[in-house]
């Protein structure tokens, strides 16, 4: 495996990882009046909202690293 497949393999994993986390707050927390925004307040467990924003800080500064990685790897992907 090069190089680039390596890296690729790494961007579908945190990729897939993401997704999973999302189908499982999905489960856990209500959207509110239909929309995809979580109603944390009508959410079972009241600590799932600090999960979600420590988690969110930590996807947002991978996705703003991901067009650096795409250009130095020469891979491609969705940021």
């Amino acid at each position: 495996m090069d190089k680039k497949d390596e890296i690729n393999a790494k961007l579908e994993a945190i990729f897939s990882a993401r997704k999973e986390f999302f189908a499982l707050l999905d489960e856990l927390v209500p959207k509110k009046n239909g929309t995809d925004v979580f109603d944390f307040e009508k959410a079972k467990n009241p600590e799932l909202k600090e999960i979600y924003a420590k988690f969110y800080a930590f996807d947002y500064n991978v996705r703003k690293l991901l067009p650096d990685v795409y250009k130095a790897y020469g891979v491609s992907g969705n940021v």
